[in-house]
């Protein structure tokens, strides 16, 4: 998923992170021991390629984009709201209906939920955080799945959200001749 290319810019989903209380599902929790293992085996990978990093406002998120080499800014087109909400208090009470999940499917269905922005606008918002800062060099947006998820069916087809996104798992944009240039298991699709 790393362009040969640079600058670049990864959109990934935080380490693999503890379990969330039954009662909090949103909860700020830390990563696990293997969250941890994972990012720095990604950094490794990364090093000196990442000039940049920025991340939701989670815990989760932001240990991960540090782990990858940079302190992170924060970016609430990440998450907390993210790209997606625009009235948290109708997000909410679908959220509270639907559950995280059957938010994702519905979204991924192509449905334009209440107190939610459709992919159409969603996407731009959410690919602005990485294109806003490519002229600083390469560098890695870390969001949640449920954001990053419904883009990829945006931007690649609803196999792209068929099965959840892993832990550290994403996709890539990068320029190709002025353009924005989405990349997701060899697919390419400008954007």
């Amino acid at each position: 998923m790393i362009p040969d290319t640079d600058p670049f810019v990864l959109f990934l989903r935080h380490g693999e992170r503890a379990p969330l209380p039954p009662d909090e599902p949103y909860a700020d929790v830390d990563l696990t021991a293997a969250g941890y293992a994972g990012v720095a085996a990604l950094g490794e990978r990364l090093a000196g390629r990442v000039a940049w990093t920025v991340a939701s406002p989670f815990l989760r998120c932001r240990v991960t984009a540090r782990g990858l080499g940079c302190e992170p800014a924060d970016d609430t087109r990440l998450g907390s709201p993210g790209p997606w909400v625009f009235d948290r208090k109708l997000a909410a009470a679908e959220f509270a209906e639907r559950t995280t999940e059957g938010i994702v499917r519905a979204q991924v269905a192509g449905l334009v939920l209440p107190g939610m922005r459709p992919a159409s606008e969603a996407v731009p918002l959410l690919l602005s955080t990485g294109i806003d800062r490519i002229n600083r060099g390469s560098g890695v947006c870390v969001s949640h799945d449920a954001v990053l998820m419904p883009a990829m069916a945006f931007l690649f087809g609803a196999e792209a959200a068929e099965e959840w996104l892993a832990p550290l798992d994403g996709f890539a944009v990068y320029f190709r001749e002025g353009g924005a240039v989405a990349v997701w298991r060899g697919r390419e699709r400008p954007c």
